[in-house]
């Protein structure tokens, strides 16, 4: 009997828990499906924007130089003096590179050697502010070198060529001189043979 029992209460066990599990079956047929996910938006490509890197403080002072350069180029012999009298007292590095470029341009006597002056302040000059133009100083100053240079060279030739039309010149009157010295003896032979061939015979 309690056998029997046992049975029928595995049984009612067994067939409440098929009953559970058809319930929650048909509860999940039931449930409505989730609508699938909208599909992503296109992906927009943004053209590519040129941004110019920025200028370092070196670069900015090459683009000066060169324009003051080219600007000097232009001016006549006295704006161009004006330019490079200025009074270098107070002035700042960029002035004393604009003045010595404006030396440098002149072709005055004396003139390379105060922009070199102005360059070795600059080069002396240990403040950042001196940073950007140090290296356009040490190029500038290595051309003012050759201008130099070229210019000895030039005025050595000169003085050569002045030397050689100078010892021309006195090879040339020493010359001159000793033909009139020939001249004149031969106007004396001939002065003293004269009388003597126009003397009457004894």
């Amino acid at each position: 009997m309690r056998k029997t029992e046992r049975l029928s209460q595995h049984a009612r066990a067994l067939a409440g828990l098929a009953a559970a599990t058809a319930v929650l079956g048909l509860a999940g047929c039931a449930v409505p499906k989730a609508p699938p996910p909208p599909p992503p938006p296109p992906v927009v490509v943004a053209p590519p924007v040129k941004c110019e890197p920025p200028l370092e403080a070196r670069d900015l002072a090459a683009r000066h130089l060169l324009a003051t350069e080219d600007r000097f180029s232009a001016l006549n012999t006295a704006d161009l003096t004006a330019e490079a009298t200025r009074n270098p007292e107070g002035a700042t590095i960029e002035q004393q590179m604009d003045q010595a470029l404006a030396l440098s341009m002149t072709h005055v006597q004396g003139d390379l050697g105060r922009a070199q002056a102005l360059l070795d302040q600059v080069l002396r000059n240990n403040t950042p502010q001196a940073d950007p133009w140090r290296a356009l100083a040490r190029l500038l100053a290595y051309r003012l070198g050759e201008q130099k240079r070229a210019e000895d060279a030039v005025e050595r030739g000169a003085q050569q060529l002045r030397d050689a039309q100078r010892d021309n010149q006195r090879k040339l009157d020493d010359a001159n001189a000793k033909l009139e010295a020939l001249k004149a003896i031969e106007r004396s032979l001939n002065t003293r043979q004269a009388p003597a061939a126009s003397a009457p015979k004894p």
